[in-house]
């Protein structure tokens, strides 16, 4: 059954070859922002957590 694979439809990434870089890098900026603000409100959530099972009596 040769040619009937799976992803035989899917075209490889460029067809192997290394793609050229975006023409302005630097925009990813407010992705970083939003991940770094997620981050904070992560381990204020965490922070939290532990305290509240540390000292529940208080919560």
């Amino acid at each position: 059954m040769r040619g009937s694979h799976v992803c035989g439809g899917v075209h490889g990434a460029h067809r192997g070859r290394v793609r050229a870089a975006r023409p302005d890098p630097a925009r990813g900026g407010e992705a970083v922002i939003a991940n770094l603000i997620g981050l904070a409100l992560a381990a204020g959530v965490a922070v939290f957590l532990v305290a509240a099972l540390l000292f529940p009596e208080r919560f």
